[in-house]
């Protein structure tokens, strides 16, 4: 099995328990005002920890004296105590004393900037440690990292297996001014070991993996660390002298180095002294010297960390010393270990060096798994080689599919990226969670045969949006009111930084396939309210032989979407929740298209949506079944509630909407949107469909898709066949795939939602996309979106059946929504009998006319009407969009007179109907409502079919989630 990258990140989050956050500074106002003579001390510190990429610096709190700072201690937790020795009338050593008997285990660190002062300081007696102030903040930071260190390396070591630096040093001012030149040195070389993707969690993580510093003033205390920890030591960094054995000797540090080599004879050490006789001592030993006054010091110890301990490039040399190859990362590593001959594989295999290298580069899982091999382990050499060549290359893999990465120029990267700062928006988020857990699904091992994948994407994140919007002024829509298209002209003639089109361009010399440019906006998708359908997607084809048509577009479709945020649907949106268009912030979804190139078209072999959860099952169907909504093409048919085909994952085969051949005839899907290849100069407007072509089935059968999703219609017969090669009309009824499963579609389906709603702990939604190629062996199937379906409220407890008939507006068993309403006097009904399904469209216009007008005066209301609601295809309901009904409280959706007409489970309107709460039932029968009592009431406006009415008193609807029933009483 290869490693697991998401144990490993739980790994590092374990890292570093104990971090000081409360720094108790206790000081005289003069010697605070010293230490800030350059700046206030807490934002020096958090200015040191941002340019080290550090987590949040800690706070320092001044107080003046020690009596202040023990009442402080009583009052106020503190993880450290850094005093001065002018404290008032109490003793520093007394100080100290006391802030442990208060505190218990604090460490109380000693500073001091007086050199007359140095020699009579000690530590002991409450005193833990002494530094020297020079004028340099960092040694704040050093203080902080390094008494960190010291609680943590026992615990990170446990759990992390992490590296260890020992410094060997009893001189106070030489320590206080070389521990910020190794605390710098360490932390620039762990960042830079991380690469330009790495995201800003990643690196966190990462820096608590750093190598931990331990500080040793005598030879006991360096003997103790080097038993305790000498397989985790990376480098030693040692004195000359120091105190051995109660006493001083100029020999402790060459004493030290022999004890050391007698089991670590490899050991990267740098031995330091004023003496220069020592060096050849010191190097005999195998140490490195270096001059404690070389006036190349902080260049000297930057060279040893690089090429002695690990921290650069791996370099493979020769017998004679001279470089082969060299690697900067483990992907270049794999590439040197095909080409380097055996003598010198071998020579650093059997040292450790790669998995000590590794170490370095916080990646212990591989490290530890490498270590624990030997040569002697394998048959041959070459089969060692091999087995290391091929467990970098898992150990990528699954480090490439556990990585949002930052996008970085140049480079494709990893197949998830992002770029800029700020939110990923709802879609983005949804995709890079499911993204990160593609390993654990096992997907490869369940379905051999097919390519599961998420398309390549790349996430433009909110703070880029916010930053176009103040660069190009255009904040005045938020709050002003213009028309859609106005809105559009007004973003492509603003302007991005040259930057962030470099940035495009760069994308797009690697990516030359076509292209989802879809919103994801911060509220979009939220588990509490998602924003379904509400903002704009674009599909280029992304093929111009010149890339400046390619940039033009993409740009274009990326302004648009951010355009979309302030269209007018949008707007009417959000005032329907309780969000506001200010909240709104837009990051934009850049993703590889899923379908082939079929006669100069592209598009999917079928998409849709699916949910873990199913609102209205059928019996013998159950709610936690699921249900799943396909189209031929791109899912536009889908979310926008056109002609599609539904059923369970868990009974594909048990399709209720084909229940006659009548049935199948009339709902089967006959029109799918594909892209032309061919269209890629045209500019874009405010319209996305604009670029779309809807097709028929005709054209899908020379482009030979047909065959893996159609039937065929015998009229003679008046039968369905299951096969395109017979002479008749042709019927969409994926019956190929859902009857004689030539793919597995829906063991996919059922496998996917069952492990993201245990991941997500509610019932999700996704949306998928399928490619078949037969030809090219062609077998792709391609999340595109998951998103968390809207959680249900308190359910409440009534008793339906003891309703008395006549009291009843109507009533249903397939209802959705929970609670009761009693606050609703206004209803918009149409009446099917004088309805025309040719002029569905006319009577949008003027129920947008009644919405606004009764949601201006805040007056909620009941809607009814025959068909489908939101519908993409006006015969079988009424095409409006949410914006134009968003004041409705319950919608009654009930029979056409002519024709059967399922409800649009898996359309964005319906999952605004579900997100709002909005109460939403399903009739059997035009008799099941009172059409009677409701032309009795008073008529506020009438419009053909269409009648707005108005009730003395409310009625009243009760609506019961768990077991999908709902009564309307009358008033």
């Amino acid at each position: 099995m290869s490693p697991s990258l998401d144990t490993e990140d739980s790994l590092l989050e374990r890292l570093t328990p104990f971090r000081i956050r409360e720094v108790l500074l206790v000081s005289s106002h003069f010697d605070h005002y010293v230490l800030e003579e350059s700046g206030h001390l807490s934002e020096l510190m958090a200015n040191e920890y941002s340019s080290l990429d550090l987590s949040q610096a800690p706070r320092i709190i001044h107080s003046p004296d020690a009596e202040d700072a023990l009442v402080m201690l009583k009052t106020r937790k503190f993880d450290l105590v850094i005093t001065m020795s002018r404290i008032g009338d109490i003793a520093v050593h007394d100080f100290a004393q006391q802030a442990k008997k208060i505190c218990g285990s604090i460490q109380v660190v000693l500073l001091t900037y007086n050199t007359r002062e140095l020699a009579t300081l000690r530590s002991g007696g409450g005193i833990d440690k002494v530094f020297v102030w020079s004028g340099d903040s960092m040694i704040f930071l050093s203080i902080c990292k390094l008494i960190e260190d010291e609680k943590n390396v026992q615990h990170d070591i446990d759990y992390g297996n992490v590296q260890v630096i020992l410094l060997v040093e009893d001189s106070r001012r030489f320590y206080s001014a070389y521990l910020p030149l190794l605390y710098t040195q360490l932390l620039k070389q762990t960042t830079l070991l991380m690469g330009q993707g790495a995201n800003a969690y990643e690196k966190l993580l990462r820096l608590r993996a750093r190598a931990k510093i331990l500080l040793a003033v005598n030879y006991e205390e360096a003997a103790l660390h080097i038993e305790r920890y000498h397989n985790n030591i990376i480098g030693v960094f040692t004195d000359g002298r120091f105190p051995f054995q109660n006493g001083e000797r100029s020999t402790a540090g060459l004493e030290l180095i022999k004890n050391i080599r007698k089991e670590h004879p490899h050991m990267p050490i740098l031995f330091q002294s004023k003496n220069e006789e020592l060096r050849e001592q010191a190097e005999a030993l195998g140490a490195s010297f270096l001059h404690k006054e070389d006036s190349k010091l902080y260049h000297q110890i930057s060279d040893f960390m690089t090429s002695k301990m690990s921290f650069g490039d791996f370099i493979f040399r020769n017998a004679e010393g001279e470089e082969i190859s060299r690697a900067s990362d483990l992907r270049e590593l794999r590439q040197c270990l095909k080409d380097v001959p055996l003598d010198v594989f071998i020579e650093r295999a059997k040292r450790n060096h790669i998995s000590h290298w590794m170490r370095t580069r916080t990646e212990f899982t591989l490290a530890t798994e490498l270590r624990q091999k030997k040569l002697a382990d394998f048959p041959s050499i070459e089969i060692a080689r091999n087995f290391l060549i091929e467990r970098i290359g898992q150990y990528l893999h699954m480090q490439k599919m556990r990585r949002i990465q930052d996008h970085a120029p140049g480079e494709e990267g990893s197949g998830f990226q992002r770029l800029g700062s700020g939110s990923l928006g709802g879609k983005g988020r949804g995709l890079a969670f499911f993204y990160t857990r593609m390993p654990d699904l096992r997907l490869s091992d369940a379905f051999p045969d097919v390519e599961i994948i998420i398309p390549k994407t790349l996430v433009i994140a909110t703070k880029v949006f916010e930053r176009f919007l103040e660069r190009n002024n255009l904040d005045h829509f938020v709050h002003e009111d213009f028309e859609d298209e106005e809105i559009a002209k007004a973003f492509l003639e603003a302007k991005f930084l040259d930057e962030e089109v470099e940035t495009v361009k760069n994308m797009l010399e690697f990516v030359t396939w076509p292209l989802a440019v879809r919103s994801s906006s911060q509220l979009e998708d939220a588990s509490h309210q998602p924003f379904a359908g509400v903002y704009s997607t674009y599909l280029l084809a992304n093929n111009h032989p010149n890339i400046k048509y390619r940039i033009k577009q993409l740009i274009q479709a990326i302004k648009l979407v951010y355009a979309s945020t302030f269209y007018n649907t949008a707007k009417d949106y959000v005032k329907a929740t309780p969000n506001s268009i200010e909240d709104e912030r837009m990051a934009v979804v850049i993703q590889e298209l899923v379908g082939t190139q079929q006669g100069g078209r592209f598009y999917p072999v079928l998409s849709g949506v699916a949910r873990s959860h199913n609102h209205y099952p059928v019996e013998p169907l159950k709610a936690e079944d699921g249900l799943a909504a396909i189209a031929l093409g791109f899912g536009r048919q889908v979310a926008g509630g056109g002609k599609c085909l539904r059923f369970s994952p868990a009974q594909p085969k048990r399709l209720h909407q084909f229940h006659s051949i009548e049935a199948t005839l009339r709902t089967s899907q006959r029109k799918f949107y594909a892209i032309e290849m061919d269209d890629n100069e045209s500019d874009l407007g405010a319209d996305d469909e604009e670029n779309l072509s809807k097709l028929d089935l005709n054209t899908a059968e020379k482009d030979g898709q047909l065959a893996m999703v159609g039937s065929t219609y015998i009229a003679a017969d008046d039968r369905i066949v299951d096969t395109i090669y017979r002479e008749g009309n042709r019927v969409l009824t994926f019956a190929p795939i859902l009857k004689h499963s030539k793919f597995p579609l829906a063991e996919i389906l059922t496998h996917v939602l069952n492990k993201c709603q245990d991941y997500l702990g509610t019932p999700v939604e996704i949306e998928f996309a399928v490619a078949l190629d037969p030809k090219r062996n062609i077998r792709r199937f391609a999340l595109l979106q998951l998103r968390p379906v809207v959680a249900g409220h308190e359910e409440i407890d009534v008793d339906f059946n003891e309703i008395e008939e006549e009291k009843l507006l109507c009533s249903s068993s397939l209802a959705l929504g929970n609670g009761v309403i009693d606050n609703v006097q206004d209803i918009i009904f149409i009446d099917p009998s004088k309805l025309n399904r040719l002029k569905t469209r006319d009577l949008n216009p003027m129920i947008e006319e009644i919405n606004a007008s009764l949601s201006g005066q805040n007056r909620p209301y009941l809607l009814i009407g025959p068909g489908r609601w939101g519908t993409a295809d006006p015969s079988l309901g009424i095409p409006v969009s949410w914006s134009q009904i968003s004041g409705a409280k319950t919608i009654v959706e009930v029979p056409m007179e002519d024709i059967h007409v399922d409800p649009s489970q898996g359309s964005h309107f319906f999952q605004n109907i579900v997100s709002f709460n909005v109460g939403y039932l399903t009739l059997s029968e035009v008799g099941d409502m009172d059409w009677e009592w409701l032309n009795n009431q008073e008529v506020i406006a009438n419009h053909g079919p269409l009648t707005h009415v108005y009730l003395d008193e409310p009625i009243k609807i009760l609506l019961d989630s768990k077991d999908g029933e709902a009564a309307i009483l009358k008033n």
